[in-house]
Parts: structure tokens; sequence; C-alpha cells
């Protein structure tokens, strides 16, 4: 029904024997906006009641991954191709995030994994294994870490599709130094990243020497009601939002997958932890935790890391049994919303707009967002996802012609 209706509207708006003319067809296409959002209106009505939960995760290619024979690279792209066909039979997206090595040995290799992870729908980014260690510089300075680690990755999928990073933590100004090196916002913060802040913003105890032996990796903010609620920072002083300031965290966490059981447990963690029940029932038991503690008014992100041991054959059955709990029990009805970091990125900014149906962010709804939105038709959540639905389709199309300013 929905495609007659487009095409019927384009019809009007183009008389079917000459192009598209914005200006000519204004007067039209806003004729037609009553028409158009009394048939489909209600869908996008219907997705505003409470801010979206995105459902995002990352995996790590770490800096101490090392690739010395084509065959061990093969096994690790096979791995990673396994997971993306599993994860695309229930719609997941991934997010791969690379340090140097893997993005070195994709060229080393000749199999550039990571851009066909994109082209597949879903997401790249950069990791940074650097940090804790480093000593106190300039953001400048700091900035070439961040600056090295993404042109590798740049080169693989472009800039464009590389837009975030993970890691770089430390006593150096990691928000600044990652937005100088071209980064407009990190998919996750951990305890690490305390200690470039005064001990005033820190919880008590919390010295440098602890950080480090203690608490470097626990999920940051703290607080889980803060967590899932993505913020802007200037700089890495405090987890104090700055509404001026347009580099974004975007974190979210509720931990790696496969080490839940040994979390809860205070038990060693080995190098390749087995996925077990246990690890998915105390997954979903953090999801519902940090689902129940968010502010519902505010956009949500929930995150999980996927680790490379994950994706093993061996863990086919459990692995299948969290995606298809988080697509039936999480995002059934469009409760929640699969994405890659990227598109959570872009639906967080969408969100927080005050221009409902400006697609290009302009401050302006005119020609130019219906055809950016055309152009995303069928698109998967992010950019043009106006409703929070996970796809670009009827429901945008209503609130671009509701909230029309020409």
């Amino acid at each position: 029904m929905f495609i007659g209706v487009v095409v019927g509207m384009w019809n009007y708006c183009t008389c079917e024997s000459r192009p598209f003319d914005f200006e000519a067809s204004r007067g039209r296409v806003i004729d037609m906006r009553m028409l158009i959002a009394g048939l489909i209106g209600f869908a996008a009505q219907g997705a505003a009641a409470d801010a979206p939960i995105y459902f995002t995760s990352f995996t790590h290619m770490e800096g101490s991954y090392t690739y010395p024979t084509a065959a061990v690279f093969a096994d690790t792209a096979t791995r990673l191709r396994w997971a993306m066909g599993v994860s695309e039979e229930y719609g997941y997206r991934l997010t791969i995030e690379s340090e140097k090595s893997f993005a070195i040995a994709c060229v080393t290799y000749s199999d550039n994994v990571m851009l066909e992870a994109v082209n597949r729908g879903h997401g790249a980014g950069t990791h940074c294994d650097f940090g804790m260690t480093s000593p106190l510089t300039t953001p400048q300075q700091y900035s070439l870490n961040f600056i090295q680690n993404k042109q590798r990755v740049d080169t693989l999928v472009g800039a464009a599709n590389n837009r975030h990073c993970s890691g770089g933590l430390g006593v150096n100004d990691w928000i600044v130094a990652a937005q100088l090196a071209g980064f407009a916002f990190r998919s996750e913060v951990v305890a690490v990243g305390y200690l470039s802040m005064p001990m005033s913003e820190r919880p008590t105890g919390w010295t440098d020497a602890y950080i480090l032996a203690n608490t470097f990796h626990d999920e940051c903010p703290l607080d889980l009601a803060a967590r899932h609620h993505p913020f802007p920072l200037a700089n890495a002083a405090n987890f104090t939002a700055d509404p001026e300031a347009s580099y974004i965290v975007l974190c979210g966490g509720v931990g790696r997958l496969d080490i839940f059981a040994e979390q809860a447990a205070g038990a060693t963690i080995p190098p390749n932890p087995p996925l077990t029940q246990s690890d998915v029932d105390l997954f979903f038991a953090a999801i519902d935790a940090s689902i129940a503690a968010r502010d519902p008014s505010r956009f949500t992100k929930i995150n999980v890391h996927l680790a490379m041991s994950v994706f093993r054959t061996v863990n086919n059955v459990l692995y299948r049994q969290v995606l298809q709990r988080l697509r039936d029990d999480y995002c059934a009805g469009g409760a929640g919303v699969f994405a890659t970091q990227g598109e959570a990125f872009d639906a967080y900014r969408q969100w927080n707009h005050p221009v409902a149906g400006d697609v290009d962010l302009d401050g302006s709804v005119n020609g130019a967002d219906l055809a950016a939105l055309l152009g995303l038709w069928g698109a998967h959540a992010g950019r043009g996802d106006l409703s929070f639905d996970g796809v670009v389709s009827a429901a945008d199309l209503a609130i671009v012609l509701s909230g029309w300013t020409g």
C-alpha cells in the first residue's frame, strides 16, 4: 500500500513527464502533506512514546593479536565472517574496531574483511591499545597516537565509515586528543578514563595505582542509571556532560559476553573462556537491570563486548540463543533497535535535534530532506530513521512531511 502512495505522490509532484523541481513543486508537496500524514502518520506517532533503546556491540581486534602467517589471518577472517553470517540471520549488527596489527594484516594478506563488514551492513571503528602507561603530554601530541591508528582503518574502509574509537584512555586528555584526530565519538568508557581526572572527580580511594591494579576495565560511568545515556564531553576532566560540546561519549556497556560467569564468581578469566549458559543468563539479567535503571525519556544505548573468543563454531547454539532472545524479547514491535555504533550515533543526534523531520540536520525541513530520505529508503537505523523503529520507511516520510518548513 505504501509503495503505491509514494509512487502516486512522486507522480503528482513530478507530473511524470519532467524531472522533479523542488521549488516548482513545493506547493504540491505541501498540499500532499496532510494526505500522506493521514495515511501513515500513525506509525510515527506510535514510535514516539519513550526514547528508543539501541542495542550495539563491538569486537576489538586487539593490538596484541598477531598474524605471522596467511593461515593465522585466514582463521581470524573466517571467524569474523561466520559471526557476520549468523548475526545477519537475526538482523543483528556487529561493529569491528581494529588496532594497527589487524588493519596491517588486511593489507598484507590482501583480504579487506573490514570493508566487507561495512558493505554487509556492519560497522567499523578504531581500537586504541595505548594510554594506560603513556606519559603526560599535550593533547596535540597525544592525538598523534589516535591519528596513527585511525589512518590504518581509514585506508581500509574510508574516513566516512571510521568515525569513532575505543581505548586510548589514561592520564592524557583522551577526549580532546581523539577529537583532534578526527573522531566524532567514542563507543565505550572504562575506569582507566578516571586517570585524566582530579581526585575530586573520582570515586573515593581511586588513586592511579588503585585504578591500574583493580578497576581499570570497569564499565563507566559507574552509575548504572547514567551509563546508558550518551552525553557530550568537551574534555576528559570529568564525566559531566557539556551541552556545548560536539564530541559524544556513546557508552552503555554491560560487559563482555563470555566472562559474565567468571566475573560473578570472582574467578580468573582464561585466555579463551567458554561461552556458557550462565554467561548468557547473566548477560540478560544485566540488560534487564539497565533497562530498569534508565530514564525512559532519554535516548538509551546498551552495548555488549563480543570478543573474538565468542566467534567460534562451538558457540553456535548459545550465540544464536543470544541473538534470538534479543530480537524476540527486546526488539519485537520496535521496542528496541539493533544498530552499529555509527547508526546509534546518528540516531542519537537525530533524537536530540530540535527540528522534527530534519534529516540533514541543517535546521529546516525541505526538499533536501525529502531527497535524502528517499535516498536512504530501506536503510537500517541511524540517519533518516526519524521514528527510531530500525528502518527508514513510511513512518519517517510522515515525519518529514508533517515538519515541512520549505
